[in-house]
């Protein structure tokens, strides 16, 4: 059946109300580190009525800009990473408050790179790139290219990317090597004992050294935003974040909205709520369509028959006899992969984080039902150990644990997920199962936001763009940021997984012409027909590298 995906724009009227919506319908066609959880923050409860981070008003988004005027120094070295190509890069620091309310006291330093290869001077305002995790890396991949690039590219536009604070080439930065160098123990309840007792020393190491692990929250990162806005000279910036970055981007724009020309959102994190505790219902919902779309798909149905049975035989299999995988990495070395029910449902939820690899899935459940469980192996081990060095753990923990772990209810996230692949072999065990509020019990920080007490209602342009399939960022969440936005239009791109803007930039220019459409004319909806005929290539044979 045919269904509609839409966008939508709404203007708030002079009284505060709101006026009608206007509605552009069109129809449509039928991995990851071990920190506490990539791409989904974790949390604790508190009062956001005492000092600190955001006690200024009765909002924690009621800010003003902090009284130091930053300056950007140039880094001449480009942090010493070689750029790839003839590029135009300035790269430098530029020095922020630790604590904003102090800015007379301790300062840090926020990582930026300017790439001003593409701009012709015609363009409004630069695009300034927020990083996922929270914790990954921007500046060290943008530098040498190590992603493509033109994901990131803007017409006629400089572009920035910025490595948050505690984040790669920032200082300092929040490393943990005690969890990037941890033999991982067979038993998932043992890995998680160790991994706990990893984080306590990496802890304990920075607090010693005198990192203020309080100060790197949610809150302090759009400020720092600002403070970037400012020392590179510029009136106003476009900002684009996908997934945690989403999050980032929201907040400044809700704080400084003046400083902020438009909005680009992909895989959006709602701000206003804790999405941690929607984990379970999120990956119950991306299997139940990913395996709906198989069934609808000859060549998936001709591959792996019954997607959604050959997982659940697959997990049988395994709870009764756990079965181990050696897999080779680069440098000659090899890592052993011991997978249980847990981990083989973890691994396919990694696929989930791109659609390259959302693709290969139901080849990848075909072979692991049949015994092989190799390919799963060799496509995820090597990307856990590749990503450790993009990847600042230790500011994973504070922006987590500073905001939503100890809040998540068990009881409560699992409520409306009637699947017990979820249920009894993924949620209770996955990375660090339910125990993630004992990881931040190690971690020690003081909680500085809540996410019911922010609210979204700055008057800034905001393309928001949503994947049907997206395990982390629910596609609700975007529908409610799109409502609580004064003017926003919503993309749902129909199959696609986390990263749904990214998808669309290959192999056609659907992705790029809608950014640059969106920033050329902020106020118009742009023209998404394009993301209408997105649809996952299911069926695909897997990659020789794959074995």
């Amino acid at each position: 059946m045919a269904r509609f995906h839409d966008v939508r724009r709404q203007r708030r009227g002079a009284a505060g109300g709101r006026s009608r919506d206007v509605l552009v319908a069109c129809r449509r066609g039928g991995l990851v580190v071990p920190v506490l959880l990539v791409l989904a923050l974790v949390a604790a409860a508190c009062d956001l009525g005492g000092e600190g981070e955001g006690s200024a008003g009765g909002s924690p988004t009621e800010v003003g800009p902090t009284e130091m005027e930053p300056e950007f120094v140039a880094d001449a070295d480009c942090f010493g990473f070689r750029s790839v190509g003839a590029r135009q890069l300035e790269c430098g620091t530029v020095e922020v408050p630790l604590d904003h309310d102090a800015p007379g006291e301790e300062t840090i330093e926020v990582a930026v790179v300017v790439d001003r290869t593409a701009d012709t001077g015609q363009a409004e305002a630069p695009l300034l790139m927020l990083g996922g995790g929270p914790g990954a890396v921007m500046v060290e991949p943008y530098i040498t290219d190590q992603f493509s690039r033109q994901l990131f590219a803007a017409s006629e536009r400089t572009t920035i990317g910025i490595d948050q604070r505690g984040v790669g080439s920032s200082d300092p930065a929040l490393e943990c090597p005690e969890l990037a160098e941890l033999e991982v123990p067979e038993s998932p309840g043992e890995e998680i004992d160790a991994a706990l007792d990893a984080t306590e020393a990496c802890r304990d190491r920075l607090a010693g050294q005198g990192v203020d692990l309080d100060a790197y929250n949610h809150l302090a990162n759009a400020r720092d935003v600002e403070m970037v806005r400012r020392a590179l000279g510029y009136d106003q910036l476009n900002l684009r974040g996908l997934s945690y970055g989403t999050q980032v981007a929201l907040l400044a724009a809700e704080m400084f909205p003046e400083s902020v020309r438009s909005v680009v959102l992909s895989s959006p994190v709602d701000p206003q709520v804790n999405y941690v505790e929607d984990l379970a219902v999120g990956y119950a919902q991306a299997l139940e369509g990913l395996a709906t779309a198989c069934t609808a798909d000859d060549a998936c149905t001709g591959q792996v028959g019954d997607l959604r049975g050959a997982i659940e035989q697959t997990v049988e299999r395994l709870d009764a006899q756990p079965e181990q995988v050696t897999v080779a990495l680069p440098g000659g070395e090899t890592a052993t992969r011991t997978y249980t029910p847990s981990r083989f449902l973890d691994d396919l939820f990694n696929f989930f984080y791109l659609a390259e690899y959302a693709q290969l899935l139901p080849a990848m459940v075909d072979r692991a039902h049949d015994g092989d469980l190799a390919p799963l192996a060799n496509a995820i081990v090597p990307v856990e150990h590749q990503q450790t060095g993009l990847m600042s753990i230790g500011m994973n923990y504070s922006m987590g644990c500073t905001g939503e772990t100890a809040l998540v209810d068990t009881e409560r996230a699992l409520a409306d997920v009637d699947d017990e692949l979820i249920t009894e072999h993924w949620y209770p065990h996955f990375r660090l199962g339910g125990r993630v509020a004992e990881f931040c019990d190690r971690w020690d920080v003081e909680q500085l936001y809540d996410p019911s007490t922010i609210s979204l209602d700055a008057e800034v342009p905001t393309l928001v763009v949503t994947g049907e399939f997206d395990q982390t960022s629910l596609p609700r969440y975007g529908q409610q940021i799109h409502d609580a936005l004064p003017v926003s239009y919503l993309i749902e791109v129909p199959q696609a997984v986390h990263s749904p803007l990214e998808a669309l930039f290959q192999p056609g220019p659907c992705g790029q012409n809608l950014v640059t459409d969106f920033l050329d004319d902020p106020d118009t909806a742009p023209d998404a027909d394009c993301a209408a005929d997105f649809a996952l290539q299911l069926g695909n044979p897997l990659p020789a590298r794959f074995g």
